[in-house]
């Protein structure tokens, strides 16, 4: 065909619109040389977002304060020292009291500070998760943005070509006034589409670096297909089994919270027990009015029980058992939420992958063969331009179409990962 196309016999105006296609061709393929040059790839630009962005400081960041607020629970508290002196006798007196109430609480504040670093742990995974998230989504974005631009760029160019010959074929008597005014407008319409895209390409292009931490000035093409997994993508969409939620991020988060407000009421309980504290010390002076002075010291060990008269603590148990039952209820909704979104989200990537597959495969290749088609018959002299420059918008608009379809795929892939925190 396209050495048909190519031949003397080839009126002028098709050799013209063949060559204007073939460099098109040649500089999309100049176009893919230097971007493998200068571009990135997804893993690659996952390392570089995780290396060189604040969020993953901030989730080592939590951990850290997790674990810190953990290991309170392993503190043993300070004794505590008095000293007396009496004038009339006189006597010295020194004692130590340690308080011994945190021996009843340990377990219950030991298990909340594991309570404590589950949470902080999960946390920190779902920042990673959600970092994982923004730069796929970014990555794909970018990608689709810059071939929409491509294609406009390509359709701009035939456009413009097209208004030459219609210019010409005017001046021959071929077709009229009318048609060339409206390959005119439809060119004019290419070009708006074509700044409309290269826009949209600008912004993507800088969410992308602003989701791997680069400059404006660095920032790198993203390497890849937004066909990526389309055909890996086969995932079930009947409801998730217990195991499926119980490692999501959201629910060990609630659960983290659930635990640790139960086991502070555990703790609250064992508070009420009157633990006495114990006391240890020494005596030494004088034995009474006006003797010598008594080098011997006298040891001092006694109890000191605390009396609950006016505070039972009943107060601090209330609340914290109000707290566990929120808490309880909260994990069960979280659950239960949980449950849905990640059925929802199976199935957005399930529905998705069909449309995409079915635009890129299917109603784009039926568009690529009714343009082949339009060219040749106007190449044969059986119609006008007006058909086939309209099979050329109707394959730009099918394109668009399957870009934005693969791109919704791409996206879902990344909320589902999300969710699950699993690569798709």
């Amino acid at each position: 065909m396209l050495s048909r196309l190519t031949s003397a016999a080839t009126p002028w105006y098709i050799r013209q619109c063949v060559a204007v296609f073939m460099s098109v061709v040649g500089s999309r393929s100049v176009h893919a040389q230097t971007r493998a040059e200068t571009g990135i790839t997804l893993p690659d630009a996952l390392a570089q977002a995780a290396a060189s962005g604040p969020q993953m400081r901030i989730a080592a960041a939590q951990t850290l304060r997790a674990r810190g607020a953990a290991s309170q629970a392993h503190v043993v508290p300070n004794p505590t020292i008095a000293a007396q002196f009496d004038e009339r006798t006189p006597t010295r007196q020194a004692t130590v009291t340690q308080p011994m109430a945190w021996i009843v609480r340990r377990n219950a504040d030991v298990a909340t500070g594991r309570a404590i670093v589950a949470r902080g742990v999960s946390d920190s995974a779902q920042l990673g998760a959600e970092l994982t998230r923004v730069v796929q989504r970014a990555f794909y974005g970018a990608l689709a943005a810059n071939q929409q631009r491509q294609i406009a760029s390509e359709q701009v160019r035939f456009a413009d070509s097209l208004v030459t010959l219609a210019e010409r074929r005017v001046a021959a008597g071929d077709i009229s006034e009318f048609e060339r005014d409206q390959i005119a407008q439809e060119a004019a319409r290419a070009r708006i589409s074509q700044l409309q895209t290269r826009e949209q390409a600008r912004v993507a292009t800088l969410e992308f670096g602003r989701a791997i931490a680069t400059p404006e000035q660095s920032i790198p093409t993203p390497l890849g297909e937004l066909s990526d997994g389309l055909n890996e993508s086969v995932v079930e969409v009947s409801g998730p089994t217990p195991a499926d939620v119980s490692t999501m991020f959201a629910v060990r988060a609630a659960v983290a919270d659930s635990s640790a407000v139960a086991a502070r009421h555990r703790a609250a309980t064992r508070a009420q027990i009157p633990i006495p504290a114990l006391i240890a010390g020494v005596e030494w002076g004088t034995t009474g009015s006006g003797a010598a002075f008594d080098a011997r010291r006298t040891p001092i060990i006694g109890l000191s029980v605390p009396l609950p008269l006016w505070n039972q603590g009943r107060q601090g148990v209330m609340e914290a058992r109000g707290a566990a039952m929120e808490g309880a209820a909260r994990a069960a909704e979280v659950r239960l939420a949980s449950s849905a979104q990640l059925t929802a989200a199976r199935v957005r990537v399930t529905e998705r992958a069909e449309r995409a597959r079915f635009a890129h495969d299917s109603v784009y290749g039926q568009a690529q063969s009714i343009r082949e088609r339009a060219v040749r018959l106007f190449d044969a002299g059986r119609t006008g331009l007006l058909p086939l420059l309209d099979a050329l918008r109707v394959e730009r608009e099918v394109a668009a179409l399957a870009i934005q379809e693969l791109l919704a795929f791409q996206e879902a892939r990344a909320d589902l990962s999300a969710l699950t925190g699993k690569q798709q």
